[in-house]
């Protein structure tokens, strides 16, 4: 209760603060952008002209310019899925749910965001955020890496809010450089995005994701991306009609910042408990209440685990431009388990499970074109082929046993590596229809992505989720998407409805195991300074532990409230 007191507290003095600031409001949404999945325009580029604006003089051609903005947000969320939970005889669980009326987030967030340019061809970019969230009850079925947490334990409450909801940092700094006219340097801490189909990435694998503390296709890309420290090189070649982006990340970021944060970690929007043996086909090798230990192997701050690549962007006639992109990375997620650790004398009880995160090459291509007026429409093409992709297997296939001189135990598994092709048409068109909207046009976009695996055998026993073992990998899935935003009163009003559905297919097998999200949504501008959006989230699915299934028990009603100044 004292917690909840003094979060809304803070929230209340801080929206008083904003409420009395002179302060000429950064404008994010101008009703016409929309980042796909329902969060807003994801554009990390400062308008020098928002803000307070130039600090050391009105002349925009003066040095040194200063500019500041930035804004507070409140994120309220209750469930409202009736769901119940189910357990078998031995009391583990079945299903998940017991969710309806509790919050599902209360989060307050500061971003300030400063620029200052020295000089016309340097400037710098910072960026500062600070969250705090309330504790939330059903983070009690998070699934802590470390022993001692397991079985509604409430002490993963404090444990997930303390590592997960809680940010006070310098999130984004980075030094913006031109030399000459050819060339853009960007160094420091930052986001580069690569792809454009939303959250279910393809090329846009640079930044790994923190989506913990809500859905992540719901939330706006540049928040839920961890900027890391890179060195980014632009070469501008007009002669070729295109430009090369060289980028280079040396590891310099706390270890576990490089890969996407694993959902087992939380409750409210991570992963459900694991299903009990009889459900998972008589395996309990890694049951929770016998695993001691997750133990993450993070790639370390070591040259030989730099990360780099390039992306060439250029232009095919007048109407379609195109994209070429090679990374080298680190599976950033799923991390896969590597081999189990029995200590001497334990036998199969408390075992340590030692989890990594795999070298990978991917290299992709985009391809974006719109047709003309009167159609105006918009259509892009993005495909990665990944030749080394691992993939885990189920938890009671064949190991390879290695005996240590102590006499522990470690058991390898026998991963996977398989080469797997991902692509996605996406289709925008705007249309005029009056009897809806008299005055602005309505955006209609269509999502289709098929990621298949090849030299797919079932015999091999892949998963999707490690520890699932329920989630068996299918050779070919796919993903549809799709969107309908409009605005009225002159961008006051934006009504969205934005909605998902997955499902996979494997020889013999039909399409099964489908799942989905539908979230219908209404953005708000209040004056210059305001924005609220009211959303309403439902999710669906045959397996609950299949897809988006997985969160069927989530059906949310969701309020955000933000200042801009």
């Amino acid at each position: 209760m004292k917690r909840w007191i003094v979060s809304c507290g803070l929230t209340t003095i801080l929206f008083l603060f904003a409420w009395v600031s002179p302060a000429a409001a950064q404008d994010e949404d101008d009703g016409d952008e929309v980042d796909f999945y329902g969060g807003e325009a994801d554009d990390s580029a400062v308008d020098e002209e928002e803000g307070f604006g130039d600090v050391f003089g009105d002349d925009e051609d003066e040095y040194p310019q200063f500019q500041f903005n930035g804004y507070i947000m409140n994120q309220t969320g209750v469930f409202i899925s009736d769901d119940k939970s189910r357990v078998d005889d031995d009391g583990l669980p079945i299903d998940h749910g017991n969710k309806l009326g509790r919050l599902s987030m209360m989060r307050n967030t500061l971003q300030l965001e400063v620029d200052y340019a020295p000089l016309p061809s340097i400037s710098i970019h910072t960026i500062f955020r600070g969250v705090r969230s309330l504790k939330l009850d059903v983070d009690k079925d998070a699934q802590v890496p470390i022993h001692g947490y397991y079985g509604n334990n409430p002490r993963t409450i404090d444990w997930v809010r303390d590592n997960y909801y809680t940010e006070t940092a310098i999130r984004e700094i980075y030094l913006d450089a031109e030399p000459t006219d050819w060339l853009h340097l960007r160094i420091g801490k930052q986001q580069i995005s690569w792809g454009e189909t939303g959250q279910y990435r393809l090329l846009d694998v640079i930044n790994p994701v923190n989506a913990t503390w809500h859905f992540g296709p719901l939330e706006s890309f540049e928040d839920t991306r961890v900027p890391l420290w890179m060195v980014k090189a632009l070469f501008d070649i007009p002669a070729m009609r295109g430009s090369l982006e060289v980028v280079w990340m040396p590891m310099l970021d706390d270890p576990k910042d490089t890969v996407t944060v694993p959902l087992t970690f939380v409750g409210a929007w991570g992963l459900p408990p694991v299903p009990s043996p009889s459900i998972a086909k008589g395996d309990d090798s890694i049951a929770p209440w016998k695993i001691r230990d997750k133990i993450f192997l993070y790639p370390e701050r070591q040259i030989r685990n730099s990360r780099g690549g390039f992306r060439w962007q250029g232009e095919i006639g007048d109407f379609m431009t195109y994209t070429l992109v090679y990374y080298y990375t680190h599976q950033l997620s799923p991390p896969i388990p590597m081999y189990t650790r029995a200590e001497y004398g334990a036998g199969d009880e408390g075992v340590d499970v030692y989890i990594g995160f795999p070298r990978q090459h991917i290299v992709g291509f985009s391809l974006e074109t719109t047709i003309p007026y009167p159609l105006g429409t918009n259509i892009k093409l993005e495909a990665a082929f990944e030749p080394d992709r691992t993939f885990p297997v189920f938890s009671l296939m064949e190991q390879d046993l290695v005996v240590q001189p102590n006499g522990d135990r470690l058991k390898f598994f026998r991963n996977k590596k398989k080469k797997v092709l991902s692509y996605a048409l996406t289709i925008q068109q705007p249309a005029l229809i009056r009897w809806l909207n008299p005055e602005q046009s309505i955006w209609f976009i269509f999502q289709f992505m098929h990621t298949a695996i090849f030299d797919f055998d079932p015999a091999e026993k892949m998963i999707d989720v490690p520890g699932y073992d329920t989630t068996f990998s299918k050779e070919h899935s796919f993903k549809l998407i799709g969107a309908i935003f409009t605005n009225y009163v002159h961008g006051l009003i934006s009504p969205r409805i934005i909605g998902a559905w997955l499902f996979t297919q494997s020889p013999g097998q039909g399409f099964g195991n489908s799942g989905g999200f539908v979230s219908g949504q209404v953005l708000f501008r209040l004056g210059t300074d305001w924005r609220i959006k009211l959303a309403v989230s439902g999710f669906f699915g045959s397996n609950p532990y299949s897809g988006v299934g997985l969160f069927r028990d989530r059906d949310e009603v969701n309020l955000s409230v933000k200042y801009q100044f």
